[in-house]
């Protein structure tokens, strides 16, 4: 991310300049989805820019994919549907022939040491402890997904006291409300994996598991959440719509 004291020294045009201050305006405050961000006259006196200038800033936010507009109700800060990225590749349907939505229930959440893989995906030093999360997605008490999660530490200190039955179904949203993280973005890898033996999905060592990893930022564009999700690969199909 450009240095603050650089981005000052050049030369932009003034929208661009409280297109920067609104980012960090979003990230130091606590909005949450539901509540709009000030309104563009608000933002104008704030920043002692026309309403003009605020509107073409906004805008920016809104193409980045960090904000989005409601018609009558105001601009908000917009949190991505990354639950849907899994259920891409892993299309369940209930007996009806239905698509459904696995529900999550957390197993573990403990401080770990420093794991070099995952402290480098998520550009931590060398010791840098991490938080561990292990989450399974079920349907009709059927283990269909196995996940594995890994935080920095330092940043997500507030979950270690929260008791496993009151985390919520959706982490991302959980992640912000007790801890200030909004993601924002992810990235994800798939690959099939052989000789894996995963005890929530109890499979047998023949079983060929799906892989995904992901890489998820925050509204700054650190990485803050690396995660690897298993499921049986005849659960596996991959679906998208190219319009």
């Amino acid at each position: 991310m450009l240095d603050e004291t650089a981005f000052k020294n050049f030369k932009l045009p003034r929208y661009e300049k409280v297109r920067w201050e609104l980012q960090k305006l979003l990230i130091q405050s606590k909005w949450t989805v539901e509540e709009p961000i000030p309104s563009e006259q608000e933002l104008a006196q704030m920043y002692s820019v026309s309403v003009g200038t605020v509107r073409k800033a906004v805008e920016g936010l809104v193409e980045d994919g960090l904000l989005v507009k409601q018609q009558g109700k105001g601009t908000f800060l917009k949190q991505p549907n990354f639950e849907n990225s899994l259920i891409r590749f892993f299309r369940l349907r209930n007996k009806k022939g239905d698509f459904i939505q696995p529900q999550g229930q957390i197993k573990k959440v403990e401080v770990c040491d420093a794991i070099a893989e995952v402290n480098a995906e998520l550009g931590l030093g060398l010791n840098e402890k991490l938080l561990y999360i292990e989450r399974v997605r079920k349907h009709e008490d059927v283990v269909v997904l196995s996940e594995r999660i890994w935080l920095p530490e330092h940043l997500f200190k507030n979950l270690e006291e929260i008791p496993i039955a009151e985390f919520g179904n959706l982490l991302y949203p959980f992640y912000y409300q007790h801890c200030g993280q909004f993601i924002s973005s992810a990235t994800e890898r798939l690959t099939f994996e052989k000789n894996i033996k995963d005890s929530h999905l109890n499979n047998s060592l023949e079983d060929p598991l799906v892989k995904v990893c992901r890489i998820a930022k925050n509204l700054e564009g650190v990485a803050v959440e690396y995660r690897e999700s298993f499921g049986l690969a005849h659960n596996f199909h991959y679906e998208i719509s190219i319009n």
